[in-house]
């Protein structure tokens, strides 16, 4: 007889979700366990059927018929417009859809109040996003978000503190690492980080990942960012209201000695303001000055010259990996109560690995610094003839 999935958990004293998470190489599962299951599965010849079709038929059986809701909570519209969230959003619409779902797509601004002819209770599941700041953890103790917390969630591109549920968000630490590698590939060893939004979290670890690099790469590392004394309000603002702020910074590195030769922004829309900032000042970015940015935002990227090089975060990738992560969560919760698990089931959060994407904006001060006899040399961040 074929051996189950289930004997394999039996063994390995593991619930059935956690063992096919360790199977699979899941990557919230620890190296370890991952050994320890595989293990045991050889030891009983277990031998899955692999198959993208069967995966894409379980979760549909799972979702096939439920309301599930897409919400943002405590964003400005102006937030979830952005082509990150909105592809994010249209990827799990899509992924939902495709597995039979039926969708509310909801923006809920007001933590304390649920938008007009929203009823929770409706609901068997939740893909959300949300402010990725301090604020929200106690902006979010209302009656309204505890009616949410009561159903299977998994939040996308970010989880903000107090979050609840699942998680499936980019890999911003290596996003930050990767802008410092690029740069110092390319001759440059003073930077700077830019960053109108220092209370956001997710700009954070891009920031700790940029410095980490940079220092493991010999490079140093200015930090020009700026915060209201009061935090952030909720619904936040998208970066493009703080142009104002990201002027005032770039003025700041102009001025520094010795200035930096480039910059990574804490995301494309921040270097959007800082290109205008730049260019009003008759800076050309790519070759006066370098920048680059990380979120792959495609509206954006159409405008700036030269092409910003950015790293693309995969939402959509992001956004059908919440959905099965979602699936998952509803097939342990739907369980029956008199089917046991044998072990409860414990959140998780899956990191998705960003790509660069290179652009114009990154001059190679290695290839600048070997011309001479008349030709144009960058040398800290000026372009002088020698």
């Amino acid at each position: 007889m074929r051996v189950t999935l289930k004997e394999v958990a039996r063994k390995a004293k593991l619930s059935i979700s956690t063992t096919s998470r360790a199977l699979n190489g899941h990557p919230a599962i620890s190296q370890e366990t991952t050994a320890r299951v595989r293990k045991i599965a050889g030891e009983l010849r277990y031998h899955p059927v692999r198959s993208h079709r069967r995966a894409a038929s379980a979760i549909s059986s799972i979702l096939a018929g439920r309301e599930i809701g897409v919400i943002s909570l405590g964003l400005d519209r102006s937030l979830v417009t952005m082509p990150v969230i909105a592809g994010a959003f249209h990827g799990a619409e899509d992924a939902l859809t495709e597995a039979g779902a039926r969708v509310q797509l909801i923006h809920m601004p007001d933590l304390a109040q649920l938008p007009r002819d929203f009823k929770p209770e409706r609901l068997e599941g939740l893909i959300l996003t949300g402010p990725m700041v301090k604020q929200f953890e106690s902006a979010s103790q209302t009656t309204a978000i505890a009616h949410l917390k009561k159903l299977p969630s998994v939040w996308v591109i970010g989880e903000p503190p107090g979050a609840w549920g699942d998680a499936v968000v980019a890999d911003d630490f290596a996003i930050g690492a990767g802008a410092a590698e690029q740069l110092v590939a390319r001759g440059h060893r003073h930077l700077a980080f830019l960053n109108p939004v220092p209370d956001n979290l997710l700009f954070a670890r891009r920031e700790d990942g940029f410095l980490s690099a940079a220092q493991r790469l010999g490079a140093t590392v200015t930090c020009y960012c700026e915060a209201p004394t009061i935090g952030w309000p909720i619904p936040l603002q998208a970066p493009g209201s703080s142009y104002d702020v990201v002027e005032t910074l770039i003025e700041q590195l102009l001025a520094s000695k010795p200035r930096p030769t480039a910059v990574f922004a804490a995301a494309d829309s921040v270097a959007a303001l800082a290109y205008c900032a730049l260019g009003v000042r008759g800076l050309r970015v790519g070759h006066d000055i370098s920048i680059i940015g990380g979120n792959n935002t495609p509206g954006l990227l159409s405008v700036p010259y030269p092409h910003l090089a950015t790293f693309d975060i995969h939402a959509r990738k992001i956004a059908a990996l919440a959905v099965r992560q979602l699936a998952i969560q509803i097939a342990e919760h739907s369980r029956p109560k008199n089917l046991p698990a044998l072990m409860p089931y414990t959140t998780c959060q899956l990191v998705v690995k960003p790509t660069f994407l290179s652009g114009d904006s990154i001059c190679d001060l290695r290839a600048a610094n070997v011309e001479r006899n008349g030709h144009a040399s960058l040398n800290g961040g000026a372009r002088q003839v020698i």
